[in-house]
């Protein structure tokens, strides 16, 4: 059976462009990600999560399309919340191991800036159950916010210990050019920040961005990681049903099997890029992944570092919803070639994207 590499990629950085359309952004990415793989495509998938709620366009993947002057290939939406982007990977993956296409690009946009910011936390939380939970005012934030305290509880940490995730995180966006935010922070910045549902502070929540990445994959083509698996798994638990809320169950579930197929052990990891819209959601990442046992990941960053979200993860490149997971894949590829970042001591790297409180999870696994 043929491999998968990916042979091109490109990132627009992360902000608020308010001059520029969701087809804008996503066709400038798609362009350079061609130039890039020096690659014909076969095929479009789109990652998207707020175009027809926030910018009211469907069907915008002939639009991106119609900008770059490419015509008649298929070009399919993909849409799983903020976590589409990992969702349209594993999609374009399965599609080049079924021998349908040669080479394909994906892309992930989102544009939330567009509307106001009552508005974005309203589409945001349509990753909710509506009639059971959004109906009765429930957020992704207030739901975060549970976890994480009954997670500092549980293993007797403090409120510093988790604001450590954002000082991490700061610090590595400080040194990606595609990141929102390029400052570093003091750990009492963030302990400082007002709170926005306890625990959580404001220095916890990954802000919401306009961004646009895209990623050509091609098989057989040696330029570049090779994708091992891709692999998607659900929690259809209620989130009042659950029996424990300090692990991602569809994380673990989707993991192992990626990791299991791919034959890689969690100790194999050099670079990994979680899903972290709030700190609580990426300390859970790393240990649902198997990064570090369980209760532990927060004890780790006080000990040391750790091969996670070498970007700054959402909390510092910002979190483009449905794009994000293209942005991932695209980190990981450059950060086990040494392009872009600095080169990861390993050659093996893991993604993860999420679409809601752990309802959906994709996780990828490259190597070099």
């Amino acid at each position: 059976m043929r491999d998968v590499y990916v042979v091109g990629g490109a990132l627009y950085p992360a902000g608020r462009h308010y001059d520029k359309n969701h087809d804008d952004l996503a066709a400038a990415v798609l362009d350079k990600a061609i130039a890039d793989a020096k690659a014909d495509i076969d095929a479009l998938f789109v990652a998207s999560s707020t175009t027809e709620l926030a910018n009211r366009q469907q069907i915008l993947g002939a639009y991106i399309l119609e900008s770059i002057g490419i015509d008649k290939i298929p070009v399919f939406r993909i849409e799983n919340g903020d976590g589409s982007g990992g969702a349209a990977v594993a999609l374009a993956y399965h599609a080049l191991k079924s021998e349908e296409y040669n080479c394909v690009a994906v892309v992930g946009v989102d544009k939330p800036n567009d509307v106001l910011s009552n508005q974005q936390q309203d589409i945001y939380a349509t990753t909710l159950d509506t009639y059971f939970e959004r109906y009765f005012g429930f957020t992704p934030l207030s739901l975060a916010a549970l976890m994480a305290k009954m997670y500092l509880k549980k293993y007797e940490y403090k409120y510093e210990d988790l604001a450590r995730w954002a000082v991490y995180m700061h610090a590595h966006g400080a040194g990606n050019p595609y990141a929102y935010f390029k400052r570093p922070i003091k750990l009492e910045d963030a302990t400082n920040s007002e709170v926005v549902s306890e625990p959580l502070r404001l220095y916890d929540v990954g802000p919401l961005a306009d961004g646009a990445a895209a990623a050509v994959l091609c098989a057989n083509k040696k330029d570049g990681p090779r994708i091992l698996t891709a692999a998607t798994a659900t929690n259809t638990r209620s989130f009042n049903a659950r029996q424990e809320y300090d692990v991602l169950y569809s994380l673990q579930e989707a993991s192992r099997r990626a990791l299991d197929k791919a034959g890689v052990t969690p100790r194999d990891v050099a670079a990994a890029e979680v899903h972290d819209s709030f700190s609580i959601l990426g300390v859970l990442a790393v240990e649902s992944l198997g990064l570090v046992k369980r209760g532990g990941a927060l004890a780790a960053l006080r000990e040391g570092d750790l091969p996670v979200n070498l970007s700054g993860g959402f909390k510092a490149r910002g979190n483009i919803l449905g794009a994000t997971g293209v942005y991932q894949l695209v980190e990981v590829a450059w950060q086990l070639m040494g392009k872009e970042f600095k080169r990861v001591d390993g050659s093996h790297g893991v993604i993860h994207s999420m679409g809601g409180i752990d309802k959906i999870s994709t996780v990828v696994v490259l190597e070099s």
